[in-house]
């Protein structure tokens, strides 16, 4: 009898030991896994493909960079991609596009002031004329208009500087003219 406890005992321990060892194995393929999906997740954010045309975005922006990139686009998605496409191209002679966008890449800063206040009357983007008032976005914070314009500004085949905070914030100043 004695050793028959002894023997179920042995054996709790071998199974002890195997759910230790898959545990452990479980862990290391979730860290492999990690560090192979990683890569891809960050290609999505920071998009790929004709209709972004972000290829570049990774080479061209530091690791700060490409955070602030990954927010904006969330914030792109979220504030102005119903009116402006997935593909910054905007709505025909209705919506300007933001692809390319003279009116957008001549000065950055204060296109914060437009996404923060909105906008009304006449503008030309790209040498056509549009008059569709733009809705204000009064909540978002400097923070998100910097990561905004890092997305907007780089998207799609666009190529700008980083704008800095303090330039959005003094461009958001009021009687801040563009």
């Amino acid at each position: 009898m004695r050793s028959r406890k002894s023997e179920v005992g042995s054996r709790k321990s071998e199974v002890g030991s195997l759910k230790s060892e898959v545990r452990g194995r479980k862990s290391e393929v979730q860290s492999w896994l990690l560090l192979l999906i990683l890569p891809l997740l960050l290609l999505m954010a920071c998009g790929s493909g004709d209709t972004s045309n972000n290829e570049d975005v990774q080479e061209r922006l530091d690791m700060r960079g490409l955070q602030e990139f990954s927010s904006g686009k969330q914030l792109y998605i979220k504030y102005c991609q119903n009116c402006h496409m997935e593909d910054g191209k905007g709505l025909g002679k209705l919506i300007p596009p933001l692809q390319n966008s003279d009116y957008l890449l001549n000065n950055v800063a204060a296109a914060g002031r437009t996404i923060k206040y909105g906008l009304t009357g006449p503008i030309i983007v790209n040498a056509i004329d549009y008059n569709q008032p733009m809705p204000a976005n009064p909540d978002l914070t400097s923070l998100e208009i910097k990561e905004l314009l890092v997305y907007i500004s780089n998207a799609w085949g666009n190529k700008s500087k980083i704008v800095t905070l303090e330039e959005v914030e003094r461009a958001l100043k009021p009687n801040t003219s563009d």
